[in-house]
């Protein structure tokens, strides 16, 4: 069958998607890969077709507003953050949009695969091809629940409780929707002919659609009263190596002392990376650490550092490289949280927007971490703390490390695959 998977985002957004779709195509099915304009190389060098839309997500998200939008996350206000994220959608959804339509029409899709940010959008596109659409989530499916450790806002996060479903169901479900609403029905109407949408109707056609979440059952469990079509499969971890060859400097590094502690931020950027940068700096030295500052989207680490900290500024594939460090301080990203885990090593966890904190959080509620140090209320002092407590704490490495065990034995890809041929027969 032909498939075209949207994967839009930052690299912890695309590559689980080309881990799906490389177990796609094992299967047989010919698959087209719809990233940025920043990733269908990437996509290439699995062996998977690729489309790009004209969006380059790193260049969005290092703009003013991209900016604007982690730092709104980051201790400001709630309405700030949906109205810079409604801005930034206004302002690149119609390129997306029309990336995905004629991606589809292009490749001659027979079923299309989208996400929890290209949902409404890419089941527009599924909808007037008359072709089947499955969604796909690194996060808990947005749909309400009683639950409060399955959802990214809650009220009640430690239990379950009506006040918690509906929270969910009048903030956690039409959240997407708010946003992308109105640049989604001009779609629908102008581009593809459809007829408008309500809220109503859009969470309805969601409880209907097959959703697969991509992460672990041992991570966020599965509640009891989501609709049968949600199913929780394991992570997406890609496991080719894309052609990497480890820098030799980094190799010389790893082996010049203890284990270091791995410090990035991924996709995030900041305003200040210079001020970033000293903060982080002068937190290794109070911790007695050595460690690697991974550039990242912020250019973190873009100056004189010490002998004990070495600045990485090349791709290393996550697996290869957690292996052989103390701990990782991250944004906890869902893409970076899911090689920490699977690694089985200790997560110092730095939230700054979106999903961050809801990671931030399991992880540290499994006691695979410390508590969370919100970006807003960083200092050097309670991240020097976090990581002493990471790499100091023998119980916490336990912990860490049985989890990541359980993740291990776990068939994520293969349970997805097996599942999106269940649907795709059915439809």
């Amino acid at each position: 069958m032909r498939i075209a998977s949207i994967a839009f985002g930052s690299r912890g957004d695309v590559q689980p998607a080309l881990a799906l779709g490389m177990g796609l195509q094992d299967r047989g099915h010919q698959v087209r890969m719809v990233v940025g304009a920043d990733f269908p190389e990437e996509a290439r060098k699995c062996g998977l077709e690729a489309s790009a839309a004209t969006v380059d997500f790193q260049e969005m998200l290092s703009s003013e507003l991209g900016r604007k939008m982690f730092d709104a996350g980051n201790g400001a206000t709630l309405l700030t953050f949906i109205r810079t994220m409604k801005r930034i959608f206004e302002l690149n959804g119609p390129a997306l949009m029309d990336g995905v339509y004629r991606a589809c029409t292009e490749f001659g899709a027979e079923a299309v695969i989208g996400s929890y940010t290209s949902d409404f959008y890419a089941m527009a596109v599924a909808e007037k091809l008359g072709i089947p659409y499955i969604s796909t989530t690194l996060q808990p499916a947005p749909l309400a629940t009683r639950s409060g450790s399955a959802a990214l806002s809650t009220l009640m996060p430690h239990r379950e409780s009506l006040v918690n479903l509906a929270f969910h169901k009048a903030m956690v479900e039409p959240f997407v929707w708010r946003i992308m609403k109105d640049p989604v029905n001009r779609f629908r109407r102008d581009v593809l002919g459809l007829p408008a949408r309500r809220n109503r109707d859009v969470q309805q056609a969601m409880r209907r659609t097959p959703i697969l979440n991509g992460y672990s059952r041992h991570l966020v469990p599965q509640p009891a009263d989501w609709p049968a079509t949600v199913h929780t499969t394991g992570f997406w971890l890609l496991e080719s190596d894309l052609g990497f060859a480890a820098p030799s400097e980094l190799l010389k590094f790893l082996d010049d002392g203890e284990p270091p502690v791995f410090i990035s931020f991924g996709s995030t950027t900041t305003q200040d990376s210079a001020a970033l940068t000293r903060l982080l700096v002068d937190a290794v030295a109070i911790s007695g650490r050595r460690a690697i500052i991974q550039s990242g989207w912020a250019n973190l680490g873009d100056t004189d550092l010490p002998d004990h900290i070495h600045r990485l500024t090349s791709y290393v594939p996550y697996r290869e490289l957690f292996g052989h460090v103390a701990a990782v301080v991250h944004h906890s990203g869902a893409g970076t949280t899911s090689w920490v885990l699977h690694a089985g090593v200790p997560s110092v966890a730095i939230p700054h927007a979106g999903d961050q904190p809801f990671w931030a959080a399991r992880a540290a509620a499994l006691g695979a971490g410390p508590r969370p140090v919100p970006a807003g209320k960083l200092t050097a002092d309670n991240l020097a703390q976090a990581i002493r407590r990471a790499t100091g704490d023998s119980s916490m490495r336990e912990r860490a490390a049985e989890l990541g065990v359980k993740i291990r034995a776990e068939d994520g890809i293969g349970t997805a695959v097996e599942l999106i041929e269940k649907y795709l027969s059915q439809m």
